[in-house]
């Protein structure tokens, strides 16, 4: 009878346990994916949740028809409604809210978008409460959107971590060197000094020759 090798399964359980950890260590997305139905539609929302202030960012928006019938679907921007001169719109002074309406032709899909949304500078950093309203048919979906606005670095602790993710490295490389230099010399070999070189009794003939 054929045998099975174990060292298979071991590996097998090695990599679903490191799929694990990746999926229990892996940050969160900095994004919004949100998506929903209203009425016959289907709506799919692919946006930053964050920002830095003098950058601008754009709203995706998918719906699709699924239905025999065309569809009428109306999506709307809202602002914060007492802070929209916080940010600006498509080079001017955001609305208290924009909408797009878009014809679903049966079994189709139609891509949207609201582009070139801006947050100022000189106001304090902070989250703003967007939203995003479906209609449809009567039917109406509101999805939030809350925005942060940052200035400089992403995430809290970054000068501990470009202090740390460096000495880690020279650590690591350290530990290798220190490996791979115990494998080709004598332990002890750099107290003692070095034979010393002979003189050449005889040179080639290229040397000193002009």
């Amino acid at each position: 009878m054929e045998q099975r090798s174990p060292i298979l399964p071991c590996r097998s359980v090695v990599a679903f346990l490191l799929t694990l950890a990746s999926c229990a260590l892996a940050p969160p997305a900095a994004a919004l994916t949100e998506s929903g139905t209203v009425g016959d539609v289907a709506y799919t929302v692919y946006a930053p949740d964050w920002t830095w202030q003098k950058c601008r960012i754009n709203i995706l928006v998918v719906l699709d028809n699924p239905g025999p019938d065309t569809l009428s679907v109306e999506t709307e921007l809202v602002f914060p409604q007492d802070r929209r001169s916080h940010f600006t719109y498509e080079d001017g002074d955001a609305p208290e809210q924009t909408s797009v309406p878009v014809e679903l032709p049966p079994g189709s899909t139609t891509r949207t978008a609201f582009t070139n949304i801006e947050a100022r500078d000189g106001v304090p950093c902070q989250t703003y409460d967007f939203a995003l309203v479906f209609r449809t048919s009567g039917a109406e979906r509101r999805v939030p959107y809350p925005v942060r606005t940052i200035r400089g670095q992403a995430f809290s602790g970054g000068k501990a971590v470009a202090v740390l993710v460096p000495s880690i490295v020279a650590l690591v490389w350290c530990i290798a060197f220190w490996f791979a230099l115990r494998k080709f010399a004598a332990r002890g070999a750099w107290k003692r000094p070095g034979v010393p070189m002979e003189p050449l009794t005889q040179t080639e003939t290229w040397i000193d020759k002009e």
